[in-house]
């Protein structure tokens, strides 16, 4: 497939640019606000060099497996913001998800099997009296714990609500999107918007693939990869 027809590009992939991730926002990261003056400034002082802009955007919804109203302990509590969540303490009660989560109406499925592999245990799902299947939420969380401190990079940290969907604090700093508005009429490109982390059962800490891929939406996007592999240059900067 081909992509873009410049010979030499340069694409410009900004990562999680938005308001909740700078100084006022609900996940504040430090000395974001002088990384968003440089950015801003590098698409201005740079804008005919760059080809190409990609924006990742992490979108949330309240009720997802990392945000506290997901959780509580049984009385009402939910966890705190920066909790650490273990398989251990889902098995053993300590912390105990909501079983009324479901997806949007246009959504069928949270959980694909076929993406989801082997090993999947028998207890994860139920029949209703209806004879349909029921997601067991408890033993969803049991091995998606499981399954990242498996992997040996993360354990399950509950985050402040961040980036949700509709949000202010979801929004691109104003300085970055007034410059990626100036570079698409000076260049005539248009910027590329990729949203991740919108299924509630999973974390997409990368653009490229959640930490535990449950639907093909969540799966490794190759198809992203392989068109930044066409650019000469790929210059990557954000939060």
């Amino acid at each position: 497939r081909t992509y873009y027809t410049y010979t030499t590009m340069t694409t410009l992939l900004l990562i999680d640019c938005q308001k909740d991730f700078h100084p006022g926002g609900s996940l504040a990261v430090p000395n974001a606000d002088s990384d968003a003056e440089r950015i801003t400034q590098f698409i201005h002082q740079n804008a005919t060099s760059i080809h190409r802009i990609v924006a990742t955007m992490d979108s949330h919804h309240p009720l997802h497996i990392a945000h506290p109203s997901f959780w509580s302990d049984g009385q009402g509590n939910l966890p705190a913001p920066f909790t650490v969540i273990s398989m251990e303490d889902v098995v053993e009660g300590r912390w105990i998800p909501r079983e009324d989560v479901k997806p949007s109406a246009r959504e069928s499925l949270l959980i694909e099997d076929d993406i989801l592999g082997g090993g999947i245990p028998s207890e994860l799902y139920s029949t209703d009296e209806t004879g349909n299947r029921q997601l067991n939420m408890k033993q969803w969380c049991i091995e998606y714990t499981r399954r990242l401190e498996a992997k040996g990079k993360f354990s399950l940290m509950i985050w402040p609500e961040h980036c949700l969907v509709g949000t202010e604090g979801q929004t691109v700093v104003r300085s970055i999107c007034d410059a990626m508005m100036e570079w698409s009429r000076k260049t005539g490109g248009s910027v590329e918007w990729l949203n991740k982390g919108q299924n509630l059962l999973t974390e997409n800490y990368s653009a490229l693939c959640a930490e535990v891929p449950v639907t093909k939406g969540t799966s490794f996007n190759y198809e992203l990869l392989e068109s930044l592999k066409t650019s000469e240059k790929l210059i990557m900067c954000g939060q």
